[in-house]
């Protein structure tokens, strides 16, 4: 079953709880991605819980990430796996679908694709996933080609080293688009599923735009330049990411993420049309 899973702020005010159920019913949903403020204690996530049962919601994705996780510097990867504890028990309390983290430890470094820090990555992640089968709540590794977790390749090689089946996968394929895929975007999207459909439990949804002439005050520069957009507004293949989704035999969240509330509607609205001609149907 795929979840239409929008962000929405949750808030703990009548007044931010009523904006609340205002957006999800404007988006038309019942599953929605977030994550509690640093100052929110078990408590008040308990209340929430309840606030949401009675209106018959859920929370999709639980994902805040952190910057430090993976990080060479002790304090930095400490305080990460410190915030994902939290995020754990949270979403735990919530009956979240996942826990969505993000691993960008030497990012826009040389260092990032290396195997020292891969090797300090895929440590990281062991240590999570333990705290993840103790507490019963999966966790999702979301890619970004500017991280170490830049490829389908490393994906495989992160579930193989860790082996755990409470990891799995937050795919984004729009930040898996190197520039040579642009116009290669199905294929893309076949490989994603082929070799990792079976652990996909959350999808960020969004599109992916490319400029080839870049103007750099009176001279034009020919740098590609790829850049996120809405969905329906470039090149990737809704259709058969919708497809082969619909294809997995389990739960998967689909977020369109990044954007305005009212662009938000505009993308989930294109994805419900493709949807919609390609027979899938959407929660």
């Amino acid at each position: 079953m795929i979840l239409m899973c929008p962000p929405l702020r949750l808030g703990k005010t009548p007044e931010e709880r009523a904006e609340f159920l205002r957006r999800a019913g404007t988006m038309e949903v019942k599953t929605f991605s977030t994550a509690t403020p640093a100052d929110w204690s078990d408590q008040e996530v308990e209340e929430a819980r309840v606030f949401l049962d009675a209106h018959g919601l859920r929370v999709g994705e639980f994902s805040g990430f952190h910057g430090g996780f993976g990080s060479a510097n002790r304090e930095d990867g400490q305080a990460a796996l410190q915030h994902y504890r939290r995020q754990l028990r949270h979403a735990r309390i919530l009956n979240a679908h996942c826990v969505g983290f993000s691993i960008v430890c030497d990012r826009c470094t040389p260092q990032m694709w290396s195997e020292e820090t891969w090797r300090r990555c895929v440590a990281a992640v062991k240590e999570l996933t333990e705290e993840a089968e103790r507490v019963g709540v999966d966790v999702a590794a979301h890619p970004h080609i500017m991280s170490p977790l830049c490829s389908v390749e490393r994906h495989q090689s992160l579930i193989e080293a860790v082996a755990s089946l409470r990891l799995k996968i937050l795919m984004d394929p729009v930040n898996l688009t190197w520039p040579h895929l642009f116009y290669r975007t199905t294929e893309l999207v076949n490989q994603i599923f082929d070799e990792l459909g079976h652990a996909i439990v959350a999808f960020h949804a969004k599109d992916v735009t490319m400029s080839a002439v870049k103007r750099n005050g009176g001279a034009h520069l020919s740098v590609v330049h790829l850049d996120e957009a809405v969905p329906g507004a470039g090149a990737l293949d809704y259709a058969t990411i919708l497809r082969r989704l619909n294809a997995l035999g389990h739960d998967v969240t689909l977020q369109v993420e990044h954007f305005s509330p009212e662009e938000t509607v505009v993308g989930q609205q294109h994805i419900r049309q493709v949807a919609r001609e390609a027979g899938v149907h959407l929660h």
